[in-house]
């Protein structure tokens, strides 16, 4: 079957023709708000997919969230099938799919959108190509351990798309890809693209901060993620070089911190004092596991485990066996656990705040926590246009409220640490402490 020609109506405008010419197997493109990122991606992707020599292409656009996917990009999606013959389309409304047969290959391409807030729905799927949207919205750990994989045994490919939002895991991508010779960095500022008239830019700049309008309009890291409660400290944190190499001393016993997150989700900081510091050495998260699996995976790392910090839903019971949950833990880690009182949100962001300074973080075992600390953020409220006292629930909460629950715990313990030894004893240079 010949069916011609088909039209898309897209036709890119000068800096989405230098995107579509500079594209490799990896990319990573920085845009201003209104730049047209998603249409210029949806159209490469269907491109690809027309032109993928193997059989049954898939290809997906992710975002932070799948109600965002599917307000951001599906009618731009249907858009660029419409051009097709009506028997060749086939659009899944509920489930945000769209596959376009290939009678020339007896075959079909398929393109899905989905949401990262549900990775164990992407796992198992093969992928020709990804789109991660926002991707610093996304949790870190969505491209390492679930979208990497699902693209290796067809070598597909990805680009991440976004505006900074501080210096977060997008912000690490793209300084990866921008020094990077096998992937494509592209960076678009509004002074630099005149797709924005520069009336409207100038009225942006009276309406907004400085650094609101540099990191929405001029693709600036620089500065903290807007509504992000932590986001002040770790400018110092990161100023005073204080997520760097800390090692476990085998000598001080170590603390732990749960947080029993909905649906089996769960998140666990450890640390170990020493006179006023806090040396943050470990962090680990899952989701969809049991107690069972999480205490095991603590037991494993052989840490000489002395303190247990729960949440105060500690006291739920199982419903598999109708057991306190806490009683669950004392008996698999052969402890006896905290249950921290229950205290508003705000009186927990604040013992953060106090504990920050004090803080050092492993910055290899600690990397996905440090990022959910980052990205903790106040809620916005997009009809009042102002960020709203309650915090944004996303795969950022369990990290922090974790750690919330770590400084509750560490406040109510901190004066009864009697070890005191210097960080120079385990291999830790005094040069980061400015001494």
């Amino acid at each position: 079957m010949n069916i011609g020609r088909i039209s898309t109506g897209y036709t890119p405008r000068y800096h989405q023709a230098i995107i579509h010419k500079g594209l490799k197997r990896f990319s990573v493109l920085v845009c201003h708000r209104r730049f047209g990122k998603t249409v210029c991606v949806l159209n490469e992707m269907h491109d690809r997919a027309i032109r993928n020599p193997l059989k049954n292409p898939q290809y997906a656009y992710i975002a932070p969230t799948y109600q965002q996917a599917k307000r951001v990009a599906w009618d731009y999606m249907k858009d660029i099938v419409k051009g097709y013959p009506q028997e060749l389309v086939k659009i899944n409304e509920a489930e945000l799919r769209i596959e376009i047969k290939r009678p020339w290959k007896g075959d079909f391409v398929r393109f899905v959108l989905l949401g990262s807030e549900n990775e164990n729905a992407i796992r198992g799927m093969y992928i020709d190509f990804a789109c991660l949207d926002e991707f610093g919205d996304c949790s870190p750990t969505l491209w390492g351990q679930v979208v990497r994989p699902a693209l290796s045994d067809r070598m597909g490919g990805g680009v991440f798309i976004g505006t900074p939002k501080g210096k977060n895991h997008f912000y690490d991508m793209a300084q990866m890809a921008k020094y990077s010779e096998t992937w494509y960095y592209g960076c678009f500022k509004a002074s630099e693209t005149g797709i924005i008239p520069q009336s409207e830019l100038d009225a942006a700049r009276e309406e907004m901060s400085e650094e609101e309008y540099n990191q929405e309009f001029e693709c600036s890291f620089e500065s903290a993620m807007v509504g992000s409660y932590y986001g002040k400290y770790f400018e110092d944190i990161d100023r005073q070089g204080r997520i760097t190499n800390v090692p476990h001393d085998p000598f001080l016993p170590t603390e732990v911190s749960f947080d029993l997150g909905i649906g089996d989700s769960m998140a666990v900081w450890f640390v170990q004092r020493s006179m006023d510091e806090v040396r943050v050495i470990d962090y680990f998260e899952t989701n969809g596991r049991g107690l069972d699996f999480v205490c095991k995976a603590i037991n494993d790392k052989k840490y000489n485990i002395k303190e247990c910090y729960l949440p105060h839903d500690g006291k739920v019971r199982e419903l598999a066996t109708g057991e306190a949950r806490y009683s669950v833990i004392d008996k698999l880690l052969n402890l006896r656990s905290q249950i921290m009182p229950k205290l508003s949100v705000d009186e927990g962001i604040h013992a953060v705040r106090q504990l920050l300074p004090k803080c050092y973080f492993d910055s290899r075992k600690c990397r996905s926590g440090i990022e959910a600390l980052r990205n903790y953020q106040r809620k916005y409220d997009a009809k009042e246009k102002v960020f709203t006292l309650k915090p944004k629930h996303d795969w950022s909460s369990h990290g922090a409220d974790s750690f919330r629950t770590l400084a509750l715990g560490v406040r109510s313990q901190y004066r009864k640490t009697k070890n005191r030894r210097p960080l120079e004893s385990v291999g830790m240079d005094w040069d980061i402490y400015g001494e």
